[in-house]
């Protein structure tokens, strides 16, 4: 055989092989556990992933973007480039007014429509500095979203910038060795609810000083090992959502004895609809009666 067609032969094998994993990877199959990197594709938190827009990473600093054509799965997108801190602000055809941090470096960014189905207004604001150092905010673009959702549990089943996960994050893959072979939502939520108390400890010191911008990442989360109430909160809500279950990140006050600033769940059953999930007190003992009382609890806004 000359080398000319050992050479064909060869980059005619490569070349089939490279076709056959793209195959693969785009049939999304189940995780594997056991082996291997640990970020296997989950089947069930792929099926509202990804989630897309038509966004482009800006090349220069104040570069701003808002792709708003996504309404119907109940969030929005948005870019920002800038050297100031930059806020995307929601506000409902009802009046509600969501504000999150947006990340400057240029990546995509993405927001639950949390309020349904209806218009929106989005505005895009950066922090502007004046004589006196006061935190003012300049609107540098606006953009509307006539959202259709297709149901009203799609801004909470998918992942946004301040509930992220994907396919191969390790929150899913616990969830899914967690709940493999179980079919009862009530059930799952009890597992993946044990699961994040057993692996996190509150820690008083982190939740005086630690980072206060809403911005969490669960995998780092369970890596540290140690949560505030957010923290516990944003790691249910991701690892349910992984599995199909709606669940909201709702912060507000809670009475015990004095008022107290906290973070906790609401999650969606067909049998139950909404109710509450509270991990960081589960995991302080504090009894379920308490929990399920709608009168401890005041909701400041979710998503």
């Amino acid at each position: 055989m000359t080398n000319s067609k050992r050479n064909a032969i060869i980059s005619g094998l490569v070349a089939l092989c490279v076709l056959c994993i793209l195959y693969l990877d785009s049939t999304e199959p189940l995780a594997v556990f056991g082996g291997g990197s640990g970020r296997e594709r989950s089947a069930a938190a792929v099926r509202y992933l990804p989630v897309y827009s038509y966004l482009q990473i800006p090349e220069t600093n104040d570069s701003f973007a808002i792709d708003a054509a996504h309404g119907g799965e109940g969030y929005v997108a948005v870019t920002a480039k800038s050297e100031e801190e930059v806020r995307i602000k929601i506000i409902s055809a009802a009046g509600a007014e969501r504000v999150y941090l947006v990340p400057r470096t240029g990546e995509v960014a993405y927001y639950p429509l949390s309020d349904g189905s209806g218009h929106y207004a989005i505005q895009l604001m950066k922090k502007v500095k004046d004589s006196t150092n006061a935190e003012l905010y300049e609107r540098v673009m606006d953009g509307v979203c006539d959202a259709q959702l297709f149901d009203e549990l799609q801004p909470f089943l998918r992942p946004s910038t301040y509930v992220w996960f994907t396919g191969y994050s390790d929150c899913v893959n616990a969830a899914a060795k967690l709940c493999t072979g179980e079919s009862n939502d009530d059930r799952k939520i009890e597992l993946i609810k044990n699961y994040v108390a057993g692996a996190l400890d509150y820690d008083e010191t982190l939740a005086e000083n630690g980072d206060q911008t809403y911005i969490r990442d669960p995998d780092e989360i369970l890596s540290r090992k140690t949560a505030t109430c957010l923290d516990y909160a944003v790691v249910t809500a991701a690892m349910l959502r992984s599995q199909g279950i709606p669940a909201k990140v709702v912060y507000g006050n809670v009475e015990q004895g004095t008022t107290i600033f906290h973070a906790w769940n609401m999650v969606y059953t067909s049998s139950r609809g909404w109710f509450r999930v509270d991990v960081t007190y589960m995991d302080h003992g504090i009894l379920d009666t308490f929990i399920a009382d709608d009168g401890n609890y005041t909701d400041a806004g979710w998503y």
